[in-house]
C-alpha cells in the first residue's frame, strides 16, 4: 500500500508539470495566419476592390459632357429629291455642346477625391479589424489548448486518486464517499474537456473565417503568444485613439466628402449652358452655316435641385453625428480595454507570485498529511483542483490581456503585440 502512494504523490508533481504540454502536432504560426488574412480576407479584397472603384470617378466627373452630333436632311416637297434644285434642300451637319456651370466640374472632382480618401480609411480599417480578430482568435486557441492540457492531466491524476481511495476503501482504511467523489470530478472533468473541444472548433472557424477560408480546416496548437505591452501613460490612449484611429479617419473624411456634395448639389442650382454649330449643303447652290446658343434652366429646382441640396445637407448632418458618436464610443472602448489589460496585468501578477505558489505549498502539505492518515481525502482532493483551477486561470489571463492588446490595435492604429518572428511571451508552467 505504501508503494502504490509513494507512485502516487510521484505523479501529481511530474504530471503538474506535464499539464502544459500541447498534444503533439504542428504549431499554429501566428506570423502565417496574419499574411494569410491580408491576401485571403473577403472583406479586405472587398474594400481594396471599392478604393479601386473609387480611384477612377475623379477623371470621369472632371471630364466635359460629351458632345451631340447630329445630321438632318431637309427636302422641298415629296415626289422627288430637290437637293441643288431648291434653295429650301439642305443636307445639315449639326455639333452640340453642353458647357456647365463655372465650378460644377471641379467640384464634382473634388467630391470624387473626398471619396477615395475616404475608402481609402476604410480599408485600412477593415485590414486592421480583421488582423486584430486573427490575433484575439489565436489567443483564445492557445487558452484552450492549454485548458484542455491542464484538465487532461488532471483527469489522469483523479484516476490514480480514485484508485487509491477505492484500494483504502476496501481494506477498511478510508470511506466510500471519497471514491464517489473522486468519480464526480472526473465526470465533470469530462464534461468540461467536452465544453472545450467545441468552444474550440467555434475558434477555428471563426478563424477560418477571418482568414478568407472556404472550408473548415484544422489549426495546430498554438503554444505561444506574442509579447506585447500597454503605451507609456495609458490614461493617454482614449485621446490618441481619435487621433489616430482609422476608422474615425474614415468617418472624417466621409464628413468631408458629404461637405463636397452639398457644395455640389448647391451648384446645380445654377443654369448649365449650350451651344450648337451646324454647316448647311444645299447641292449646287451656296452652303449655309448656323449658330445656336442656349441654357438649360432649373425651372423645378424647389422639385428637383432643392431638394437635392436638403438631401446632401441631411446626410452631411448625420455623418457629423456619426462622427461625434464614434469619437465618444472610440474613447469608451479604449479606455475599457485599457482597464481590462492592466486588470489581467494584476491578476497575472496574483497568480504568478502569490495564489499558484501557495496553492502548490497547501497541496505539498495535504499530501505529507494524508499519507500519515492526518487528512482526509477530500480535503486532499480539494487542495489539488484549487491548484489546477488557479492554472487554468492563469492561462485565461495570459489570454486576455493578449486578447485586449490586439482588440487596441484598430483603435490605435498601430501594434502593440510584437510582429510574428520576434521576442513572444511563452505561457508559463507553474
Amino acid at each position: 500500500m505504501k508503494k502504490s502512494f509513494v507512485f502516487l504523490w510521484v505523479l501529481i508533481p511530474v504530471s503538474i508539470v506535464r499539464a502544459a504540454e500541447i498534444p503533439a502536432a504542428v504549431p499554429a504560426d501566428l506570423s502565417a495566419l496574419l499574411e494569410e488574412a491580408e491576401t485571403g480576407n473577403p472583406a479586405i479584397r472587398a474594400a481594396g476592390a471599392r478604393l479601386e472603384g473609387a480611384r477612377l470617378v475623379p477623371s470621369q466627373v472632371q471630364a466635359a459632357p460629351d458632345p451631340e452630333v447630329s445630321i438632318a436632311y431637309v427636302n422641298d416637297g415629296y415626289s422627288s429629291f430637290t437637293l441643288g434644285e431648291s434653295e429650301f434642300s439642305t443636307l445639315g451637319f449639326t455639333w452640340t455642346q453642353e458647357v456647365p456651370y463655372p465650378g460644377k466640374l471641379k467640384q464634382s472632382e473634388e467630391a470624387a477625391m473626398a471619396d477615395v480618401a475616404a475608402s481609402e480609411k476604410e480599408r485600412e480599417r477593415i485590414r486592421l479589424e480583421v488582423r486584430s480578430m486573427v490575433k484575439i482568435e489565436y489567443a483564445e486557441l492557445y487558452r484552450l489548448d492549454r485548458t484542455r492540457a491542464i484538465l487532461e492531466d488532471t483527469k489522469s491524476v483523479l484516476d490514480s486518486l480514485a484508485q487509491a481511495a477505492r484500494r483504502r476503501y476496501e481494506v477498511g482504511q478510508g470511506i466510500q464517499e471519497s471514491v464517489f467523489k473522486a468519480q464526480t470530478e472526473i465526470l465533470r472533468l469530462e464534461a468540461e474537456l467536452a465544453r472545450v473541444a467545441q468552444d474550440r472548433k467555434a475558434a477555428e472557424s471563426r478563424l477560418n473565417a477571418a482568414l478568407g477560408r472556404s472550408t473548415s480546416t484544422t489549426i495546430g496548437p498554438a503554444t505561444r503568444l506574442p509579447a506585447g505591452a500597454l503605451p507609456a501613460e495609458p490614461e493617454a490612449l482614449a485621446d490618441a485613439a481619435v487621433g489616430a484611429s482609422p476608422a474615425v479617419a474614415a468617418l472624417q473624411a466621409t464628413v468631408r466628402s458629404r461637405a463636397t456634395h452639398v457644395e455640389r448639389a448647391r451648384l446645380d442650382l445654377k443654369p448649365d449652358f449650350l451651344w450648337s454649330a451646324s454647316y448647311q449643303n444645299r447641292g449646287g447652290l451656296d452652303p449655309m452655316v448656323a449658330g445656336m446658343f442656349g441654357m438649360r434652366l432649373p425651372i423645378h429646382r424647389s422639385n428637383k435641385q432643392s431638394q437635392a441640396v436638403r438631401q446632401a445637407e441631411s446626410e452631411l448632418l448625420a455623418a457629423q453625428h456619426d462622427l461625434a458618436d464614434l469619437q465618444l464610443r472610440t474613447r469608451s472602448n479604449v479606455r475599457e480595454l485599457v482597464s481590462r489589460v492592466q486588470r489581467a496585468e494584476q491578476i497575472l501578477a496574483l497568480l504568478e507570485q502569490g495564489v499558484i505558489p501557495q496553492a502548490r505549498g497547501a497541496l505539498e502539505s495535504a499530501r505529507a498529511s494524508y499519507s500519515v492518515g492526518r487528512l482526509g481525502f477530500l480535503d486532499l482532493l480539494n487542495d489539488l483542483v484549487v491548484l489546477l483551477d488557479a492554472r487554468t486561470d492563469l492561462a485565461t489571463q495570459e489570454s486576455e490581456r493578449v486578447q485586449s492588446l490586439a482588440a487596441l490595435e484598430p483603435a490605435l492604429s498601430r501594434d502593440l503585440l510584437q510582429p510574428p518572428g520576434q521576442e513572444t511571451r511563452e505561457g508559463s508552467a507553474p
